[in-house]
């Protein structure tokens, strides 16, 4: 069987002349397991850094790294809840309207500050939930 590397960027992107892009790179998005268009993304920085001699490292740290980093975060703070069927009934009956909303827009992979502080406080209260459980 296999699975889809949805872990987060490597921290190395490459060595000498040869170059992760892609699935190779850790580019899937952990939240849905979209790989296209990180891939393109990954390929459009590489090229750009190419051409213009610049640092293909510190362009996917600085513009992509970020993206991915929040993804991560969305995915851990998410499976708990997608592996314990009493977690999630637990956590569903809390605030039915709060935990979907977040987990909606987690599942879009929203940016906004909003769904970062919504996940942080979520997942405390699922924390203590299952305690209790």
């Amino acid at each position: 069987m296999k699975t889809l590397p949805v872990g987060g960027l490597l921290n190395k992107y490459g060595v000498g002349n040869a170059y992760l892009i892609g699935d190779a790179v850790g580019s899937v998005i952990p939240t849905n397991g979209a790989g296209i268009n990180p891939a393109m993304m990954t390929a459009h920085l590489l090229g750009e850094s190419l051409i213009h001699g610049s640092d293909y490292a510190l362009s996917m740290n600085r513009l992509f790294r970020p993206l991915m980093d929040r993804m991560v975060m969305f995915r851990r703070i998410g499976d708990p809840l997608l592996m314990s069927r009493d977690a999630m009934e637990l956590a569903l009956r809390v605030s039915k309207s709060y935990m979907a909303g977040s987990i909606y827009e987690a599942t879009l992979s929203s940016m906004r500050l909003g769904t970062l502080i919504k996940f942080l406080i979520g997942n405390l209260l699922i924390r203590l939930i299952s305690s209790l459980a």
